[in-house]
């Protein structure tokens, strides 16, 4: 790749440049050598001492020319010579590419769960091994209670003893291991990963191509956008809007749902006579150039829409010998000369002009009326057109004025150009009859105004930043519901780039790390401002620098080389798949292949939904996590071991992690997310209802569990006549126990070495799996939704995982044997409705947890939690540089 050069224009013949991807404007800049360009600029000064109005001055500013070619930008004419003054990085294009060296960032949910999954592994580490000290504890003081040397391998037991000791302190091992398993959230990541990458193939239906995985999640918090102006809240399609033709006309805007085109329209609806949409189809099509640019497409588009047939008129009125003025920056006007047009008189030629119409419009004698009758333009008149134009100009609309003058033979010389030494010619200074004005704008898209107050709903400041004048700028805006109310005549709202580089400061360095230099007068401006025009890189790059020193999540729109730097600033950057560049879609972390700004809301839903999705998978694991460690580690202190086995607890562990993950993180969004406030990066993932619902289930399920751990055999019905001994009730407590409560002898370590293991302990631990199960279902809603079942029939993953899970447990309990140490014989069928009403009582208490005030809940600490997670995030930076 050639290297990117900035130059001087040293010599120019009708140079043009196509400056779009580096300014925004999408109006050819006019380039000329220097000396030139600074004559222009003092005329136009001098011209700027008559009072004008915002559009005269504007236009007058855009016409004088620039002796400064940018790299990254294309020649649209002319041609010219220019003095390479930068090249490479210090070019304008360079300097952009050098700001898109990618940067390792972690993002605010890495760092929240960073910080989480230490906590839960610490957590799990620390009550393994006191249950593991407490079971070898317990161990070796009833036997030196006893004087029993058989734990040692004493002469009572001999070598076999110490064998059976060795193999129960490994089993006391092997349950504290398995406690770190079930604690460590491994299938956290698992649960991240699979909801992002099913977010993003999700996503990809909704227009958005997610180039960075962790964007999407980055998503979810955005409270800010700054959107681009053309090609995303906009068509990027110029449009007739407003004709005035002796009165203003609007012209719809509607678009045919099955084809997609703007409908017809009829020009009855509008005129009494064809006198006006004759004059406008022969002055259309007949004066446009061959390569029509976006204004000549808006009105061959119009006339179009009306049923003519432009490029037939044009053909059947233009002789091989056309005449024609073709428009300059200079001449602000085209002009062309047609042969036999159909009209009632003896001239046999007309000329049709178009152009500025300030210009135009003081070049006519005469205007056609409402009904299409010639009449003489009256001073009065011509103040009338002045406020038409004024008025048009106020609602961002291009002006451009058609008229005609019908040319007797040989008037002004046989080829009507004279004088040949001058860019306007005789033929076109005087004698025009005016026949209407067209007001033209890039047309806002239908769907744009609605988009912009739902993300607004939500909670999210929608910023425009754009190219073009700050009229039109303001124009737009109001149209697309990001200025309203108050804020269209508040001055702080709107401001154009230059003015506020200069405001901020400028962008400085310190401690390594960009800031704003005014950084207060910036936090005292950003709440009001909601447009920027004229804009350049450095604006809208400084812009971005700003609201994340504020600490807001930035998303950021683009489709031109010069909105890369800001792209790549941004939290989020989105690039224009039609109309962008290679540099801003190299920059961005998501594609938009519509161009659409509706798609950006669609990206902010997907990526709230994926800290939701993440936050149901915490809400289920945690409280698995808690039931199974308070269970086993009181279990263990009371009966010696634990009541969860170790395979046991490898089950619920995959049927927490992997199982769950994939099931709980694949939950589709829904638009209610858009109706509450982003989530905000200093907020811990795990909120106050979350842990009202996590400590709420656990708590209930040890009560639960507890129960019928210690009192089964007065609960537990036994139908199996060969697990009923000596005691009034049926005996199939945990091996802990030797005897019931008045001392009868139960299941003791010497009958399960006959019988099986456990038949109550195999309820105990299809009671617990069943609990988590009818669980699952309660964590789909983590924001106290009563219907807990709502949109469950459209997630057929998480419907498949549940029955996998459902008939997984049911096969261990019932076939599982000693491998799951599980009863041989599995439980009977009462057994089985109790283990399944005891799971169902998880959906009465989710329903009663709702109803208890959050407050009641304890908070986890903000503060040492966020400082943690900076920590954290600022480590794992350091470690990848």
């Amino acid at each position: 790749m050639a290297n990117p050069v900035d130059g001087l224009i040293l010599q120019a013949t009708q140079l043009t440049m196509d400056e779009a991807a580096m300014t925004g404007e999408s109006d050819e800049m006019k380039k000329e050598i220097l000396p030139v360009c600074v004559n222009r600029r003092d005329e136009k000064n001098a011209e700027g001492e008559v009072k004008l109005d915002e559009g005269a001055k504007m236009m007058r500013a855009h016409e004088i020319p620039s002796p400064i070619m940018l790299s990254g930008t294309s020649c649209a004419g002319g041609e010219g010579r220019i003095l390479c003054l930068m090249v490479g990085g210090d070019s304008c294009l360079g300097q952009i590419i050098a700001k898109l060296v990618v940067r390792p960032e972690v993002t605010p949910l890495q760092s929240q769960l960073e910080v989480i999954a230490t906590d839960i592994g610490k957590m799990g580490t620390y009550i393994a091994l006191l249950i593991v000290h407490v079971l070898l504890f317990r161990y070796f003081l009833e036997g030196l209670t006893k004087r029993n040397t058989d734990l040692f391998g004493g002469e009572q037991g001999g070598e076999d003893a110490f064998v059976d000791a060795l193999s129960m302190w490994v089993s006391y091992i092997i349950v504290g291991v398995a406690i770190i398993v079930v604690a460590v959230p491994e299938g956290l990541p698992l649960a991240v990963m699979i909801s992002l990458a099913y977010s993003i193939t999700k996503m990809l239906e909704d227009n958005n191509d997610v180039k960075r995985l962790s964007s999407c999640e980055i998503m979810g918090g955005a409270d800010n956008i700054c959107s681009d102006k053309t090609g995303t809240l906009t068509l990027n399609m110029m449009k007739v809007t407003n004709i005035w033709a002796g009165k203003d006309i609007v012209i719809p805007q509607t678009q045919n749902e099955e084809t997609g085109e703007m409908s017809k329209i009829q020009w009855s609806d509008y005129f009494s006579t064809q006198v006006h949409p004759m004059h406008m189809e022969h002055g259309i099509a007949c004066n446009t150039a061959e390569k029509a640019g976006a204004t000549d497409r808006a009105m061959t588009e119009l006339i179009d829409r009306a049923g003519c047939d432009s490029k037939s008129l044009c053909e059947k009125h233009l002789s091989e010998h056309k005449i024609r003025f073709p428009f300059s920056s200079k001449r602000k006007r085209m002009s062309t000369v047609v042969e036999n047009l159909e009209t009632s008189n003896s001239y046999g030629k007309r000329l049709h002009v178009k152009g500025a119409s300030e210009i135009v419009k003081n070049c006519c004698s005469h205007y056609l009326d409402v009904d299409g009758n010639v009449k003489e333009m009256t001073d009065e008149m011509k103040g009338n057109l002045d406020n038409v134009i004024h008025q048009y100009a106020k609602q961002a609309l291009r002006t451009i004025c058609l008229a005609y003058k019908d040319v007797m033979p040989g008037e002004c010389g046989p080829d009507h150009d004279l004088p040949k030494d001058q860019d306007v010619k005789d033929i076109e200074k005087s004698g025009l009859t005016l026949v209407v004005i067209f007001g033209i704008m890039d047309i806002v898209r239908p769907e744009v105004p609605g988009a912009v107050k739902q993300i607004q709903r939500a909670g999210v400041t929608v910023r425009m930043v754009t190219g073009d004048n700050i009229v039109t700028a303001k124009a737009i805006a109001q149209n697309c519901n990001i200025l309203t109310g108050e804020s269209i005549e508040d001055e702080r709202c709107c401001i154009e780039g230059p003015d506020f580089y200069e405001k901020m400061g400028g962008l400085v360095v310190r401690h390594g790390k960009e800031e704003v230099g005014n950084f207060k007068v910036f936090k005292e401006l950003a709440p009001y401002m909601k447009v920027m025009a004229r804009s350049r890189p450095e604006d809208k790059y400084l812009m971005v620098t700003g609201l994340r020193q504020m600490g807001c999540t930035v998303a950021v729109t683009g489709d031109g080389t010069n909105d890369a730097p800001a792209l790549k600033k941004a939290d989020v950057g989105f690039a224009m798949g039609k109309t962008g560049t290679d540099v801003c879609k190299e920059a961005a972390d998501i594609l938009i292949t519509d161009d659409n700004f509706k798609s950006i809301v669609m990206a902010c839903m997907w990526g709230r939904n994926v800290y939701d999705n993440i936050k149901r998978f915490l809400q289920f694991q945690l409280t698995v996590n808690v039931g199974a460690c308070i269970i086993t580690f009181i279990g263990a202190i009371i009966g010696k071991e634990s009541p969860l086995q170790a395979i046991q607890l490898l089950w619920v562990n995959l049927i927490m992690d992997s199982l769950a993950s994939l099931a709980l993180a694949t939950e589709m969004p829904k638009p209610n997310l858009l109706l509450r406030a982003p989530q905000n990066r200093e907020d811990y993932i795990v909120s106050r209802k979350m842990i009202k619902h996590i400590l709420g289930q656990a708590i209930w399920q040890c009560i639960v569990l507890f129960t019928f751990l210690f009192a089964g055999e007065y609960l537990l019905p036994e139908s199996d006549p060969k697990y009923e001994y000596t005691g009034v009730r049926p005996g199939f407590v945990f091996p802990g126990r030797a005897t019931d409560w008045s001392g009868n002898p139960l299941y003791d370590r010497e009958m399960q070495s006959t019988l099986g293991p456990s038949r109550h302990l195999t309820f105990i631990f299809t009671a617990f799996v069943f609990m988590q199960i009818f669980n699952m279902i309660c964590s789909r809603k983590i924001h106290d939704e009563l219907n807990i079942f709502e949109g469950i029939h459209k997630n057929l993953i998480f419907i498949v995982i549940w029955i996998i899970i459902v008939a997984g447990q049911a096969l261990i309990s019932t076939f599982g044997g000693r491998i799951f140490v599980v009863c041989l014989n599995g439980i009977d069928g009462v057994q089985w409705g109790i283990a399944l009403a005891v799971g169902f009582s998880s959906f009465i208490v989710n329903f009663i947890l709702k109803f208890v005030p959050d407050w009641c809940c304890p908070q986890l600490g903000q503060d040492s939690v966020h400082d943690r997670a900076k920590e954290a995030a600022a480590k794992k930076k350091a470690e990848s540089q």
